[in-house]
């Protein structure tokens, strides 16, 4: 593995945190304000989030489709979170999670459709039996 290779091994784990984070964050955030815990909707969150987790360890592994799904993923993520920057009216620190999502899918769209160290270590990924 070459450095560029490292490197976008890094940044890919790092990427990937940072997107679960975000998941695990949207997740205490529903069901903080609620008096009661929606069981139906925790288990759906549940559920979403462990296919987020597959789909990036997929991504890690090389696999194109999961690439391809992430970016479309992630693309109609940091949409609607602009769509709801823009019209929710609430104060600016109402509003920080959702600049945070933006910030973190625009980087994962970045990092995974565009950056040479992700190229190149899905290259690496993908010459390994």
């Amino acid at each position: 593995m070459n450095e560029l290779a490292k490197i976008g091994k890094k940044k890919t784990i790092l990427t990937s945190l940072s997107v679960l984070l975000v998941s695990i964050h949207t997740i205490y955030f529903y069901h903080s304000v609620r008096p009661e815990i929606d069981s139906d909707k925790l288990i759906q969150q549940i559920i979403r989030f462990s296919l987020t987790l597959i789909l990036l360890i997929m991504v890690y592994k090389g696999k194109n489709w999961a690439k391809i799904i992430s970016l479309i993923l992630f693309s109609i993520a940091l949409l609607a979170a602009l769509i709801a920057l823009l019209t929710l009216k609430a104060p600016i620190v109402n509003k920080t999670p959702l600049f945070v999502m933006v910030f973190v899918y625009s980087m994962a769209i970045r990092h995974f459709g565009f950056t040479d160290s992700f190229k190149e270590f899905f290259k690496f990924q993908n010459t390994q039996s």
